[in-house]
């Protein structure tokens, strides 16, 4: 059962904005009963929704969505960004949030969160109804204090729906997405079509972010060299700059140079589009394949297709693998028959939904497809990088009945080298198969195969960069260890350096018991002779502060 709530629009929050919401046309505004159906929202929310909650508190997961996508000609968008959501809006789905909190109502006042539904994180582990977030830039906050009268009204035009259909509706709005997208497509990039274009508010919030660190300055502009140069430090990181796996800011280049505060796959890409303009040698080299040796290809094989076939079975060769076996004559009725076979199973498995599969049109026996990798969740490291897809190319080989297919993997915020172990993995794999199992439909089963190793690959990247930086930290207190040292040395003998706590205590021992011993052939020389004696010289030991105080706290 959904519960819906009749709330306020308004004018949007952005001054360029031309959009004005109607609360009882254009917004919709609905809140799970339980955990078991926040679950279930959680699942088939729409990526233009804003989900509320209570911060840190249990509360119900509260959704405002655009009414009325499929026919509404009021908005021309699936969306608005969260920064242009109408302040009555706001208010009253805190109200509605918090109202629906055990706990968060009965307090006077408390802090809110919400944020676009697609930054909601959901992994296995997690208990129903739990979530966190890919990227906590994302997130808004807000103060809500407790409004009586405003929830009496709400409470009043609240209505119930126990017939909805989650996933059909799920369905109904991905089907509609596809459409448009394939007609702007048709229509080509026009003003117009930019104009109506399928809102995405995950990439549109960063980049809102990106525009607001440079009006802010990002380290770059003139302000923020202008106060360096003055001695102001900088302490403010800018919302491009990366993290290490501990969540601490990375130290960057000396170089000023804005692509250090990338992500790795970013860096490379602007490597890439900066080393060469060649189409092919870029194709080539996304899919994990070194600059030197695709140009080296593309020199014998001039053909984009014919240079990924060819790297693809020297990978192969690389094994020790024969890939001559990969040719040789086969029945072609035969062949068609068995991809056509294989095509219908992989539409049926997959469906035509997901934007990111794609088959090639036309003949039906026609294997060359691009599959996602779903299985795989990268680290947010990576922050929001593109999807994780295998490609698959078998135009031009003997696939199903002799040898695998030409593939390839690309995206993922994978880097090249983790892409080209992985496209060797793959190499491996799929020869084998199509030795063991010839003539058997392979594709599914390998795109399983490459989900697990990419999750092995980046675990194993994950610890070798956690060791990298326990090594950096290591080298850094080893040098300002160093440095202690020799500054104590040049501050003179007075003053003494401790490595450690047992060192201090032994030392300040030594000085009680050195005094202890003066104090000692003081008095036995007094008591020896009356006649006066000269008087020694006194020594003086200079313990420190510190040592005094522990002198202080052992024999006090």
């Amino acid at each position: 059962m959904v519960f819906y709530y009749s709330i306020r629009g308004g004018p949007c929050r952005n001054a360029n904005s031309h959009i004005i919401l109607d609360g009882n046309k254009d917004i919709i505004c609905y809140v799970g009963r339980d955990k078991h159906e926040n679950e279930f929202l959680i699942k088939y929310g729409w990526p233009g929704d804003i989900w509320f909650h209570v911060d840190s508190l249990s509360s119900a997961h509260v959704y405002f969505r655009i009414k009325n996508l499929h026919s509404n000609t009021r908005i021309p968008v699936d969306g608005i960004p969260i920064d242009d959501l109408p302040t009555d809006t706001i208010y009253d789905m805190m109200q509605i949030c918090k109202n629906n909190s055990i706990a968060g109502s009965k307090l006077a006042s408390c802090k809110m969160v919400y944020t676009p539904h697609s930054n909601l994180k959901k992994t296995f582990e997690m208990d129903s109804g739990t979530v966190t977030y890919h990227n906590t830039k994302l997130c808004r906050y807000g103060r809500c204090d407790k409004d009586r009268p405003r929830i009496k009204e709400l409470e009043k035009q609240k209505s119930e729906d126990i017939t909805i259909d989650f996933y059909e509706e799920f369905q109904q709005h991905e089907r509609h997405m596809v459409t448009r997208k394939k007609h702007e497509r048709k229509q080509g990039t026009t003003s117009s079509a930019a104009a109506t274009a399928i809102y995405d508010p995950v990439m549109e919030d960063l980049k809102h972010l990106k525009h607001k660190s440079k009006r802010q300055g990002d380290e770059l502009s003139g302000i923020d060299a202008a106060l360096e140069e003055m001695g102001f430090a900088k302490s403010i990181a800018t919302p491009n700059t990366t993290l290490d796996d501990d969540g601490h800011h990375g130290d960057g280049d000396d170089d000023d140079d804005s692509r250090s505060r990338d992500p790795l796959w970013m860096q490379e890409d602007k490597r890439r589009r900066m080393e060469t303009s060649n189409p092919y040698l870029i194709f080539l080299c996304e899919r994990g394949y070194p600059l030197d040796q695709a140009k080296q290809t593309l020199e014998t094989h001039p053909k984009k297709l014919a240079a990924l076939k060819a790297l693809f079975f020297s990978c192969a060769e690389d094994k020790g693998m024969d890939s001559s076996s990969t040719g040789g004559d086969v029945d072609k009725e035969e062949l068609k028959s068995a991809r056509q076979e294989e095509k219908e199973v992989l539409q049926a498995i997959f469906g035509e939904d997901d934007p990111n599969v794609q088959f090639q049109e036309g003949d039906e026996s026609n294997l060359d497809s691009v599959f996602p990798i779903t299985i795989y969740e990268p680290p947010d490291r990576y922050e929001l990088p593109p999807p994780l897809l295998m490609e698959v190319y078998a135009s031009n080989t003997n696939y199903p009945l002799h040898g695998p297919p030409v593939l390839a993997v690309k995206g993922g915020g994978l880097s090249e080298a983790i892409l080209n172990k992985l496209t060797h993995l793959l190499v491996k794999e799929a020869m084998t198969r199509a030795e063991e199992e010839a003539g058997d439909p392979q594709i599914f089963n390998l795109i399983q195969f490459v989900g697990e190793q990419v999750e092995a690959l980046v675990e194993e990247e994950s610890v070798e960069l956690k060791k990298q930086e326990e090594e950096r930290r290591a080298e850094q207190a080893k040098a300002a260890k160093e440095a202690a040292v020799e500054k104590a040395k040049k501050e003179g003998p007075s003053q003494t350096v401790f490595h450690n706590d047992a060192e201090r205590r032994a030392y300040a021992l030594g000085i009680v018991a050195a005094g202890a011993a003066l104090a000692a052939e003081s008095g036995n020389a007094g008591a020896g002779s009356m006649l006066p004696k000269a008087k020694k010289e006194e020594k003086h030991y200079d313990t420190g502060v510190s040592d005094k105080s522990l002198i202080e706290d052992m024999f006090g």
